[in-house]
């Protein structure tokens, strides 16, 4: 029997322009809140939102090699900013002694020298503090004059450190400390060391600021809004593919009833 036989469906390309229109489009709603970061760095402003309840990420920044950058949703980015200035994050550069001396001219004098030495050994000793569960941001500064030719006994050191830390119980002794900077110095004693401790009480997100709705599930603000696009897009898909199943029953029963019409059936 002949048979009759309309042209072969093609498969919609409705689903997948939808599916990558909504990739597109979360692809997006990110916008990075700190950028050219070490990896450190990146993980501390990935704690501190976190404890914020700001869900974000952290990838390689495209614009600084070796460096990462930190990414929130676009809904939750002014608060991510407003957690980042509360924890004085990222964290202020501050040279180490090998960056430090001999950087500032070909031939250095002494005192030059001196004191960008100190300054390097400062920011050493305040990555050191930093670096310490708890403390939010570190402050060192030395004093130590060079001894002349002519001085009989050394010239006195003095150190300040100004400690910023979290919750109301300091997370090192002042003591501690002390013994810390005097170690770093050569003749710089404990008690030459004055230790200044700032408390900053943690702030707990608001429930009601952090969590939203969208229907029976509970998610956070600045995912709400990716859910609804992926959610519609997923709709739309099953929406076109029932279109496309009842487009090809269609042409099915066309097609028996064209066979069913041809001269000879039974």
């Amino acid at each position: 029997l002949p048979m009759t036989t309309g042209p072969r469906p093609t498969p919609s390309p409705g689903p997948l322009v939808a599916l990558v229109l909504s990739a597109l489009w979360l692809g997006g709603c990110s916008a990075p809140v700190a950028a050219a970061l070490t990896e450190d760095d990146a993980n501390r402003v990935m704690q501190a939102l976190g404890q914020a309840g700001i869900p974000g990420e952290k990838e390689v920044d495209p614009t600084s090699e070796g460096r990462y950058r930190v990414l929130v949703h676009r809904d939750e980015a002014g608060r991510a900013v407003t957690v980042l200035r509360d924890e004085e994050l990222p964290p202020r550069s501050t040279p180490g002694v090998l960056e430090s001396v001999g950087k500032s001219s070909l031939v250095p004098s002494a005192a030059v020298e001196h004191a960008q030495y100190l300054a390097g050994l400062a920011g050493d000793l305040e990555r050191t503090l930093g670096s310490i569960d708890g403390v939010i941001t570190a402050r060192v500064h030395l004093s130590a004059q060079t001894r002349g030719p002519l001085d009989r006994e050394p010239a006195r050191a003095t150190a300040s450190v100004l400690l910023k830390h979290r919750g109301a119980n300091s997370p090192v002794e002042p003591a501690a400390v002390q013994q810390l900077v005097a170690g770093a110095l050569a003749g710089l004693t404990p008690g030459d060391v004055a230790v200044v401790l700032v408390a900053r009480m943690s702030q707990a997100p608001a429930p009601s600021a952090a969590l939203v709705s969208l229907g029976p599930v509970t998610v956070t603000r600045g995912t709400a809004g990716a859910l609804r696009v992926m959610l519609g897009a997923v709709l739309g898909a099953l929406g076109l593919g029932a279109v496309g199943l009842l487009l090809l029953w269609q042409r099915w029963r066309q097609a028996v009833a064209a066979l069913a019409a041809a001269p000879g059936a039974p």
